[in-house]
């Protein structure tokens, strides 16, 4: 019987949590997670990449599931990526290995396990902090709108000085103070 994309994911997560690879669920599914579910066409996980590891977890995850050998490269954070297709739906989950971005590193450091309803799972995730500042950064506008969003629902309890530090050394200060402004937060 065929998967959802959702189970497929679930199925990543496990073969992740199984094999004790060290991971973070990022993009919309870490958004949903501090504000309002939104629909998205794939998923995004950070790895602690070593050697073997992509084999490993193609291995688990049997022949439904499709790793590019093409690598890809992200610009911005000089992040490298693989894509992992779930073929019976072309559900797309993007493979980032961790790098030395400084972001990136202690927002890797900082991620917490939370209970995700819409997968109904427990996952490991960014703190809604830097899902914030990781959002500005990237400036879509799907990722402003995420960011709209978990300001309104979590403001109160969001570490303020801690944001304001990342999105001064990104550049991000400005945009953040106007989405602030406009929330009234």
């Amino acid at each position: 019987m065929e998967k959802s994309s959702f189970e497929a994911l679930i199925d990543v997560i496990r073969v992740l949590q199984t094999h004790q690879i060290q991971y973070m669920l990022v993009g919309a599914f870490s958004s949903n997670a501090y504000g309002y579910p939104r629909a998205t066409k794939d998923a995004d996980i950070v790895i602690e990449y070593e050697e073997g590891v992509l084999k490993k977890i193609c291995e688990s995850l049997g022949s439904d599931f499709k790793l590019d050998p093409q690598t890809g490269f992200e610009l911005m954070t000089g992040s490298i990526r693989n894509i992992l297709t779930y073929y019976p739906t072309k559900f797309e989950i993007e493979l980032f290995r961790l790098g030395k971005d400084p972001h990136h590193q202690v927002r890797f450091a900082r991620r917490r396990r939370l209970p995700l309803p819409d997968l109904q799972i427990e996952a490991v995730i960014p703190t809604a902090e830097d899902v914030v500042i990781q959002k500005l950064r990237w400036q879509r506008d799907k990722d402003i709108a995420d960011v709209r969003i978990v300001i309104a629902v979590q403001a109160a309890r969001l570490d303020w000085s801690y944001i304001q530090q990342w999105t001064d050394q990104h550049g991000t200060t400005e945009l953040l103070s106007r989405l602030r402004f406009e929330l009234k937060v």
